[in-house]
């Protein structure tokens, strides 16, 4: 007789026996599209397991805690999103990551552009032709562990030449009453000279422990010009995985803003590809972290080819004891000659008890390339605030005052003026 109280039960276990019950809870009796895709996945994440606190990308960030939880994949759930006051966007709602009709609002979206859910029969065939294309999961166990479970998920398609004038934002809120997984899954395609503006935002509305693994594919076809927003709000139980993967085709122009304020554990993880010449890339970040949070952004942008410009700047505000990664690689191939790549990091640490752990990295194989990076971390500047003292300020505001600005230079670059006042009332809701 096998004495099973001495055999331990690896975490990616109990991920597997989820799997088998979410899956015969949702094939049966239901016309599957990627099913072998699913399988395909699995056993990558069986095989690969999630990544050892050893593994240098994640030297900082220890999830074995969050992993140990009883997570199950949640119902269909009923809440009412939130939404974002002011945006005048057109609306895609997913609760418990299931299309919610009744809370979108895209009766007068432009004919030609489609949102619609993966379980949309129409847009089978342009799901399964871009799915997984661009976010490979061989090594990237979290991508992998969502692939596995994919059943619905958000699709954006921007036809050729169209220009939208108001945002599409696609919320999934979450609701349950145990520890949840989540795992979100959207797809961007935007053709040939297209032009919009996508903001992705995430709501909690329970209590309990959650996880979200979410990922998001974007391609940007020729010539076409895309900006993509993700705010993440999370509870102090909530841990979040966010894996964006972006794909540039010849003279496209990309930006990436990634906004996090709170969350148990969050880790960023955005891999850029432009893959022909005269591409433009954007990335800005802001975090703000309070309590025992713990955000990492950890960061690619792929140079394979020549002639392309990308710019990378983040900046992270951590008070009381929480703590910041900054993980970020350019990286420029042998071919990618006349590339310009700049990066800076930037962070204030309010307490002797935060702690910011920043890495920024170039590696080039080219030899005529412009590239620059660098990172600082300090407090609050006493001369300003002895400024703004002596001028009859208390303490306390010109504190808020000093924080909000150096937020505000990365808000201010957001190129959806209509989100700028969304995101300083959350900082200034963090920053009380």
């Amino acid at each position: 007789m096998v004495n099973t109280a001495n055999v331990t039960t690896r975490p990616e276990d109990r991920f597997v026996a989820e799997f088998e019950r979410f899956e015969a809870l949702h094939t049966n009796g239901s016309s599957e599209h990627f099913p072998l895709l699913r399988q395909k996945a699995l056993r990558q994440f069986s095989a690969t397991g999630f990544p050892p606190r050893k593994s240098e990308s994640w030297k900082y960030t220890n999830i074995g805690s969050i992993l140990r939880r009883p997570y199950s994949a949640p119902d269909t759930g009923t809440v009412r999103a939130s939404g974002l006051d002011g945006l005048g966007a057109y609306v895609a709602v997913f609760v418990n990551g299931h299309f919610d009709a009744s809370q979108s609002t895209l009766d007068d979206l432009p004919e030609d552009i489609t949102v619609a859910s993966f379980t949309d029969q129409t847009q089978a065939g342009r799901v399964r032709a871009h799915l997984a294309r661009y976010a490979a999961f061989e090594h990237e166990p979290f991508t992998a562990l969502n692939t596995a479970f994919v059943h619905d998920g958000a699709l954006v398609h921007l036809p050729a030449g169209i220009a939208l004038s108001r945002p599409i934002h696609v919320i999934h809120a979450v609701t349950a009453s145990y520890a949840a997984l989540l795992q979100p899954r959207t797809l961007v395609i935007s053709e040939d000279g297209a032009q919009a503006q996508i903001v992705q935002s995430t709501e909690v509305h329970t209590k309990m422990p959650v996880l979200i693994n979410s990922v998001t594919e974007i391609r940007v076809g020729a010539r076409a010009q895309l900006d993509h927003l993700m705010l993440q709000a999370g509870t102090p139980s909530t841990s979040n995985v966010a894996n964006v993967s972006v794909y540039q085709e010849t003279e496209s122009k990309f930006y990436n803003g990634s906004f996090t304020f709170g969350g148990e554990v969050v880790r960023n993880n955005i891999s850029i590809l432009p893959d022909a010449e005269h591409c433009e890339t954007l990335m800005h970040g802001l975090f703000v972290a309070r309590g025992t949070s713990h955000v990492d952004n950890n960061t690619l942008m792929d140079h394979a080819k020549p002639n392309c410009f990308s710019s990378e700047y983040y900046k992270g505000i951590l008070d009381e004891h929480a703590t910041g990664v900054f993980n970020g690689k350019v990286l420029v191939r042998q071919d990618a000659q006349q590339t310009n790549a700049y990066q800076t990091n930037r962070s204030i640490v309010l307490t002797n008890t935060a702690h910011m752990y920043s890495k920024p990295a170039l590696e080039i194989y080219a030899d005529d390339v412009k590239c620059s990076h660098g990172a600082t971390t300090g407090q609050l500047d006493k001369d300003g605030l002895f400024y703004l003292r002596a001028r009859g300020i208390r303490a306390d505001e010109a504190r808020r005052l000093m924080l909000i600005s150096f937020a505000g230079d990365i808000i201010e670059k957001v190129p959806a003026a209509s989100l700028h006042r969304v995101l300083y009332r959350e900082v200034e809701r963090l920053l009380r």
